[in-house]
């Protein structure tokens, strides 16, 4: 808005009075008083004025189509050329006028703003969703683990005699933890194990069958033992599932958590884990051998008679998450040269009810 002085006529013939002009975007008021005294405003539509530029007394004169006969005289060319511009920006495309720009930066603005919280989003909920899976409790983790496992519909399939046997050998290797591991053999072609929070491990009887030795078992149960002991079963879980359970856990509605791990159960059974923590569960598992005096090839047998296994077609699906198996043989080779080897009669004689 812009305002001026000038001098206003009604009609031809009649006086002239001032007059005090507001010019707004769309309109102009003219402000003045009557004969008698009174206040009186009238309003002009831009699109309706015309501007006549008097060079004799360099002055503005404005007249409307819709009001015949009354003039309005502002000094100077200013009020004119503002109102000209006002009139020019009227007939712009909307895209094309001032406001418009104004709309549609604003609304670019506004959309790379949404794009860069969207991206942060899925970066930074997954990651809080790992950190949180730190804080819950054993007990909590345990029934999350069992629910998916009910969930999975495994128990039909499992070879409770094997199942024995293999849980018969992990208490043998006496390794310490605040968990209740349950490990369960199922028959199935799949060449797989895997781990679920608070403690069950499920072994797949082909997987089983390329295990030639109790070294070599130990290495298995020790590698996904260690998934459950430092918890990455439940961190992958979460990060995983992201932002559905982010929110449940964000809320303290557990119950919302155990909902979406259960319509998710199938996935876990091949679970994929972070290159960072399939190494540190090799380089763990590898320790436990090491305190018992396991031979450290256990893992080394593992990885190259599974490797042989699957010759020409797909790895295994125990490799999914990790699949350059030459690099893990390579590292566990170089951490077990100094382990002291020593024949445990006990697990070798567990392992060979299985054979």
């Amino acid at each position: 808005m812009k305002s001026y002085f000038g001098e206003y006529q009604n009609a031809q013939g009649t006086g002239a009075v001032e007059s005090t002009v507001l010019i707004f975007d769309k309109n102009l008021s003219i402000g003045f008083r009557n004969a008698d005294g009174s206040n009186a405003m009238i309003s002009w539509l831009l699109k309706d004025v015309e501007v006549i530029h008097a060079f004799s007394s360099q002055g503005t004169k404005l007249t409307s189509s819709k009001h015949p006969g009354a003039t309005l005289t502002i000094k100077g060319k200013e009020a004119g050329d503002f109102i000209k511009e006002m009139q020019a920006e009227r007939q712009k495309p909307w895209h094309r006028k001032s406001s418009g720009k104004e709309w549609i930066r604003n609304g670019l603005l506004l959309l790379t703003l949404l794009g860069g919280l969207f991206l942060l989003y899925l970066l930074i909920v997954p990651w809080l969703s790992e950190k949180l899976a730190t804080k819950i409790s054993i007990k909590t983790e345990k029934q999350l683990g069992e629910a998916a496992y009910n969930a999975m519909g495994l128990a039909g399939q499992e070879d409770t005699a094997s199942s024995y046997i293999l849980n018969e050998f992990f208490q043998e290797m006496d390794v310490p933890t605040a968990y209740d591991i349950k490990i369960t053999v199922v028959n199935d072609n799949m060449v797989n194990a895997f781990a679920l929070p608070g403690g069950r491990i499920v072994v797949y009887s082909a997987l089983l069958k390329e295990i030639n030795s109790y070294p070599e078992l130990a290495a298995l149960l020790s590698h996904e033992f260690t998934h459950v002991n430092n918890k990455h079963s439940t961190k992958s879980i979460f990060r995983k599932l992201g932002s559905k359970v982010f929110l449940g856990l964000l809320f303290g509605r557990f119950g919302t958590v155990t909902s979406v791990v259960v319509d998710h159960a199938d996935n876990l059974k091949s679970l994929k884990y972070s290159r960072k923590l399939e190494k540190e569960a090799d380089i763990d598992g590898l320790a436990l051998l090491a305190k018992r005096g396991i031979d450290p090839n256990g893992f080394e047998d593992l990885f190259t008679n599974l490797k042989t296994a699957a010759g020409g077609d797909a790895m295994p699906e125990f490799f999914g998450s990790h699949p350059d198996i030459d690099k893990r043989i390579a590292y566990v080779k170089e951490a077990g040269k100094t382990i002291v080897i020593k024949e445990d009669e006990k697990l070798k004689g567990i392992f060979e009810k299985l054979k």
